[in-house]
C-alpha cells in the first residue's frame, strides 16, 4: 500500500485546512493510498538552530523533539501533504517550525531523501484574493524544488476564515479531486 502522511498546521483540530486535508486524503484512498495525519499543534517541535551538524550522530538533527517520528514517517511515505491556513501571508507558526526542521533532507550529508516524493498543499484564508497567498507559494515553491519534492497539485482556498465554510464552495471537491490525481 502507498502512503500519505498529511501534515496539519492549523491549531483548529477541525478546522478548514484539516478538512482540505482530509478531502485530498478520501480521493488519495482511491489511488490505494493510505493516509496518516499529524496535527501538528499537538507536539513540541523546536525552530532549526542552522548548526549544520544535520546526520552528524546518524539521526537527521541533533535537536530531540517529537520531529524525530515525523523524520521517519516523512521518509517512509509516497506523498505528502501540507495543510496550513494563512498566517500573515505565510505558513502558520505550527507548520513553519516543522518546514524549517526539513534542513536536514537538502543537506549534503543527508542519509534519507524526499526526492521524488509527491507533495500537495492545500491552504484556506479569509482573504478573497489569491495574491494573498504569493508569500507561501514561493516558499513551497522553492522549497519543493531544493528539496527535490514532485508537487501534485495546489489547493488555495479563498473566502474561508469560520470553521466550516470550507464546505459552502468547491474548495472539498477539488482536494478530493487532487487526491485522485496521485498515481
Amino acid at each position: 500500500m502507498k502512503r500519505m502522511l498529511a501534515l496539519l498546521g492549523s491549531p483548529r483540530e477541525n478546522g478548514n485546512t484539516a478538512a482540505l486535508a482530509r478531502a485530498v486524503a478520501e480521493g488519495a484512498a482511491e489511488r490505494g493510498y493510505e493516509t496518516s495525519f499529524v496535527q501538528l499543534a499537538h507536539l513540541s517541535i523546536k525552530g532549526c538552530i542552522d548548526c549544520r551538524r544535520c546526520w552528524d550522530k546518524g539521526r537527521p538533527c541533533v535537536i530531540r523533539d517529537d520531529m524525530d517520528a515525523i523524520y521517519d514517517s516523512l521518509a517512509s511515505s509516497d506523498a505528502v501533504t501540507f495543510a496550513t491556513p494563512l498566517y500573515w501571508y505565510s505558513w502558520s507558526g505550527q507548520i513553519k517550525l516543522l518546514w524549517d526542521r526539513l534542513l536536514p533532507f537538502g543537506s549534503p550529508k543527508a542519509e534519507k531523501s524526499l526526492a521524488g516524493k509527491k507533495a500537495i498543499l492545500v491552504a484556506a484564508a479569509g482573504e478573497e484574493d489569491l495574491s494573498a497567498f504569493d508569500g507561501l507559494l514561493f516558499s513551497y515553491d522553492k522549497s519543493c524544488s531544493f528539496l527535490e519534492l514532485r508537487q501534485v497539485g495546489k489547493i488555495l482556498a479563498t473566502g474561508v476564515y469560520e470553521v466550516g465554510e470550507i464546505g459552502k464552495g468547491k474548495w472539498l471537491s477539488e482536494a478530493k479531486d487532487l487526491g485522485r490525481r496521485l498515481a
